[in-house]
């Protein structure tokens, strides 16, 4: 536990730079000639998707990554996760999509736990530079998370040293394709799950996996 505690690596940006170069060209020809608008070439997408991503543990909080990024503290546990998505809704006022998400992870090195997810996510898909890199940004804050045991880092962070099988499960996802109606995407994405401050089991804490993966929709 004391090497869990004791490793900094800060956060790999070049990761997040060269998910956007891979996307930007898998197709950029097609970027520039897509015609009609973002929501109707969403369309041409079917609503299922399905995906793998990979993560690591990181010790800060859950949302530090969105203002301290540079000082993103990884450890030696990682996940690797199938993901599938189905699009329930699509907003017709604002560019939003309702997607059902399930997935299912193990989770390798001082974690060996299996996990399952169930959740909603709610994803916003019109950027001004989406003719060029189509981007979107899903959250999801309301999901389940059932995992077969409580890590060692879980039972750490609990707050009542026991931790909990089954936890409150959220993410937040950046996805990029070279255009609306690409069927393949990279995405990066924090895996998170806690108890949300002791209302689930007596949990304050939990856990948080940086991620990226890549999805295929199914036309």
């Amino acid at each position: 536990m004391g090497e869990l505690l004791g490793r900094e690596i800060h956060f790999p940006c070049s990761v997040l730079l060269g998910a956007c170069i891979a996307a930007a060209s898998v197709s950029p020809a097609a970027a520039q000639s897509a015609s009609g608008s973002q929501e109707n070439d969403a369309q041409m997408r079917g609503p299922l998707s399905i995906g793998l991503y990979a993560g690591e543990l990181y010790k800060r909080t859950y949302l530090d990554i969105l203002y301290e990024p540079q000082k993103i503290d990884l450890t030696s546990s990682y996940l690797v996760a199938l993901n599938v998505d189905y699009r329930l809704y699509r907003w017709n006022v604002l560019p939003i999509e309702l997607t059902g998400e399930f997935d299912f992870d193990k989770r390798f090195g001082d974690a060996h736990e299996y996990e399952a997810v169930l959740t909603p996510l709610l994803r916003w898909v019109s950027f001004p530079w989406n003719r060029y890199v189509y981007t979107t940004v899903g959250v999801a804050a309301l999901g389940a998370s059932y995992a077969t045991g409580v890590s060692a880092w879980e039972r750490l962070k609990s707050g009542n040293d026991k931790g909990s099988n089954l936890l409150q499960f959220g993410a937040i996802e950046v996805s990029f394709a070279a255009h609306a109606n690409s069927r393949g995407e990279f995405f990066i994405r924090v895996h998170h799950r806690s108890g949300i401050w002791g209302l689930i089991n007596g949990v304050s804490g939990g856990s948080s996996y940086l991620s990226v993966g890549f999805r295929e929709y199914l036309r």
